[in-house]
């Protein structure tokens, strides 16, 4: 799991380099030479490991675990399909959102008193369809103590009832070790999960199962195609959501409930100024963790994590202004935008 991901996909990436999450890169297989630090999961195809999916119980049937086609049937961690069920009524879709437009952001990311560095993201809504991407770089003393890089990318459909996810990947790289994950999704429900190198099982970890990972997003999506109003004057109407999210290891819910409403000011342009709607943000852990971890236990019990969420004119969409987590051994990580764009798709203004 990505702590770095775990409250609306920003601030705790820094975590997840500084090797605080309980899934950390540095508690994984040591990774072969190839791929290159820099291949990328669109362009050129999956580098993953397809051999062995990533265990989520019922998911799989053991007939069709990826490059496993030609084995004979046997017993293993993944859990038997049940039976089809009967046909149902079919299910009410929700409409694609009439939005079109494109937008740009950059977060700097502190950890207490460490500037660890920018995260930029980027996003296309048009057509009812979404794709956003992200990147971004963290470093201590210019990269002599730690240095870290981590790109994210999602894609699906945009619904007035939210993000319809189609597929999700996130890579990070320290130097030493390197991690790719990818998720593909159907109509909402996970189909399959990939990560590289293959993570270790853990005693005590709580297994993710095929009916925690239905009607679910990633971190990416959850972050920026949840909150919808067309009231610009920060409705705090956005902040009443319980975000259930998957990363690809981990699910867990992200509660908000609305806390106040302020004003950001800022000097000059290319940044957001103008009204916010504060929410209190509560990490319900579900599954994909050991249990009893101290690190999970910390983020469960912090009572002050907020996001501030603005509105991006003309789109209906709010997105993360500033995301504070008061946690992990008493330092505060802190998202905050530095620059806000937003225009048509095809161009993007200061918003």
């Amino acid at each position: 799991m990505a702590v770095a991901a775990l409250v609306l996909g920003i601030a705790v990436l820094a975590l997840v380099a500084l090797d605080a999450s309980p899934h950390g890169i540095a508690r994984a297989e040591t990774a072969p030479e190839d791929p290159a630090p820099d291949a990328d999961f669109g362009a050129r195809g999956s580098i993953l490991d397809e051999a062995e999916p990533f265990p989520i119980e019922g998911l799989y049937n053991d007939k069709n675990k990826p490059g496993d086609e030609n084995a004979p049937p046997h017993d293993s961690e993944f859990a038997e399909p049940n039976p089809e069920p009967e046909p149902a009524e079919p299910e009410q879709r929700a409409g694609p959102v009439d939005t079109s437009a494109r937008f740009q952001a950059v977060y700097n990311v502190s950890l207490g008193r460490f500037n660890l560095g920018n995260f930029s993201i980027s996003g296309t809504v048009q057509n009812g369809q979404y794709s956003l991407r992200g990147n971004g770089t963290f470093s201590v003393l210019k990269g002599w103590v730690f240095n870290w890089q981590g790109r994210l990318h999602g894609s699906g459909e945009a619904t007035t009832d939210g993000a319809n996810p189609r597929s999700y990947s996130f890579s990070q790289s320290d130097g030493k070790y390197q991690e790719r994950l990818s998720i593909d999704f159907g109509d909402g429900y996970v189909q399959s999960v990939k990560i590289w190198p293959k993570p270790r099982p853990y005693p005590g970890e709580i297994k993710v199962t095929k009916e925690q990972v239905q009607r679910v997003v990633d971190p990416l999506s959850g972050a920026f195609l949840t909150a919808r109003s067309n009231d610009t004057r920060a409705n705090l109407s956005v902040c009443n959501q319980v975000i259930p999210v998957f990363d690809g290891r981990s699910r867990y819910d992200l509660v908000l409930k609305p806390k106040k409403r302020v004003m950001v000011q800022n000097r000059g342009k290319g940044n957001y100024s103008g009204p916010a709607a504060v929410c209190q943000v509560k990490f319900v852990p579900i599954s994909g963790y050991p249990r009893g971890d101290p690190g999970i236990e910390e983020l469960r019990q912090a009572g002050g994590i907020e996001a501030w969420l603005v509105p991006l004119r003309g789109t209906g969409m709010y997105v993360p202004y500033q995301i504070t987590i008061p946690a992990f051994g008493g330092y505060t990580a802190v998202a905050v935008a530095t620059s806000m764009r937003v225009g048509r798709a095809g161009r993007a203004e200061a918003r």
